[in-house]
This record gives structure tokens, sequence and C-alpha cells, in this order.
């Protein structure tokens, strides 16, 4: 299994359109992850097959790295095509694969076994334990929810070393991200079967209309104590976001980040130091 290595903290960024996946690149992404149609939360939105060629050749251009999350969880009788689409989104040049599911993660390191594995935020990673069993099963990196706090991660990377991701900016979370039950993320369809947000469909976003707090969650003023943590990758949510406002974001944590990282001597990955963005996240057996 690889095991993924980084000198220093790298901006992965949201894109649900090939046009996304270009304005982060342009806005100073280290790494774009973006989902699949039918394979992702969103339902029909995300890359089409057509899409992910051009993705990971406009990724390869940068110098930057193209992860697939694919957080549908299929039933048994999907199985065999959803593991061809795997294979399918691997040999298009996928670098890291985000998955759901404790099963999938266990048969996709069997099938692919040198494809570095991300844990969705959606399984609720909180301590070193849950992490150590994900790394068992064959995972090389884990998104932690925001209720995990800075204090907490140096154990959970040590028991586990997996490459460790948190979310620099997302929505506010009012539940344990990645385990809404509202009505809305799983309803009945007009066949009658359930349209579930993990199955493929929408998840409908029924929370903005929710008299709960609206406010992103953002750790843009704490990125030094979370840096000094052992955090490897900083994420943007936002696979929703229109281009200009994914570039943005970007734009304004790549600031942040580069600014914080010159400041302690240490380099860029987007190239403060040498004008260039460096190859990041290289598997090391």
């Amino acid at each position: 299994m690889a095991r993924t290595l980084l000198a220093s903290p790298i901006l992965l960024a949201p894109a649900g359109s090939l046009p996304a996946v270009e304005a982060a690149l342009s806005a100073g992404a280290d790494a774009v992850y973006a989902g699949v149609r039918s394979l992702s939360r969103g339902g029909r939105t995300g890359l089409s097959p057509e899409a992910v060629g051009a993705a990971v050749s406009a990724c390869r251009r940068a110098g930057a790295r193209l992860h697939a999350a694919i957080n549908a969880i299929p039933s048994s009788g999907d199985l065999p095509a959803f593991l061809a689409s795997l294979r399918r989104l691997r040999d298009a040049g996928i670098d890291e694969v985000i998955l759901n599911d404790p099963g999938v993660i266990s048969l996709a390191r069997r099938e692919f076994p040198d494809w570095p594995i991300c844990v969705s935020v959606g399984l609720s990673v909180l301590n070193p334990e849950d992490a150590r069993a994900y790394r068992d099963l064959g995972a090389d990196a884990v998104v932690l929810p925001s209720a995990v706090r800075p204090e907490e991660i140096p154990a959970i990377k040590r028991a586990s070393g997996l490459r460790i991701e948190v979310f620099a900016y997302c929505r506010p979370e009012f539940l344990l991200h990645g385990k809404c039950g509202l009505p809305g993320y799983a309803v009945e369809g007009a066949d009658g079967r359930i349209a579930s947000a993990k199955r493929g469909e929408s998840c409908r976003l029924v929370c903005r209309n929710l008299p709960v707090p609206c406010e992103a969650h953002s750790i843009e003023d704490e990125l030094p104590v979370w840096i000094a943590a052992g955090v490897d990758v900083f994420k943007i949510e936002g696979r929703e976001l229109s281009p200009p406002a994914v570039a943005a974001l970007v734009a304004r944590f790549r600031r942040k980040l580069g600014g914080i990282l010159a400041g302690s001597g240490a380099e860029d990955r987007h190239g403060l130091s040498n004008g260039g963005r460096r190859g990041i996240g290289k598997p090391v057996k």
C-alpha cells in the first residue's frame, strides 16, 4: 500500500465541473477533488465520464493532483459496476479516491493495491482507534469532521500514520459532519425507491432553509495552530459552487497559507520560494 508523505500542508479545492477545476487551479490549488456523476453525493452534478480525462490533463499541466469524491455507497448488486467505474477512474489518471464505506474501502484496496484511498468525512473518524481501523482496512488518508479539535490530531496521526485532512472552510455543522439525516437527504422517488444522497442522488441541502447557523465554518484565523498539530491537507468544501466562487475562496486561502508558511521558513507548495508549484503527495512505499 502507498503511504503519502507531505513536507508541508497543501490546499485541496472543490470542483463540481471542468470550469471549476480550471478555476481552482488558476487560483493556486495544490490539488482538486471533484465528484463524478452517479458516483458522488450531488447526483447529476460533478464531472461527466468524458470530462474526467480533461480534468486530469488540466491538473497535470498545473503540476497538481486530482482526487475523485466517490461517496455513493453501492448495494450488493451494484458492486461489479461500481468496481468497474473505479477502475476506469484509476486508468484515466485520477490520483486518489475518496470513499465512504468500510467494505468498499477494503474491496478497493484489494482490487487496486497501489491507488491512494482517502476516508470520507462521512465515516466520522473521531479518535485514534477509528483512524487505526481504517488504516488496517487499507486507507492512506482521512478527512476529519470539524468536531475534532487541533489538540486531538497528534494522537490520531501517531496511532494511524494516515495523512490528515481537515476542512479549512465548510458549511456550518449542527450535526456531526457527514451524518445528516434530514428530510430530503433520503426521500422517496417517483418510482417508489429511496433516492438517497448516498446512492448517487442529490442531498438537496434542505438545511439552508432551517433556522440553524448559516455562517460558514472557517479556521482561516487558526491555521498556524492546525499546522502545528500536524495537519497535512487543508480542504475547502463547495463542489456546488460556481467557478468564480471557487476561485475566490482558493485564492483567499492560498494567500493566507502561503504567508504563514513563508513566515515560518517553510516552502509553500504553490512556490513562494521557487516561483512554481512543486510535485505533491508522491506515493512513498
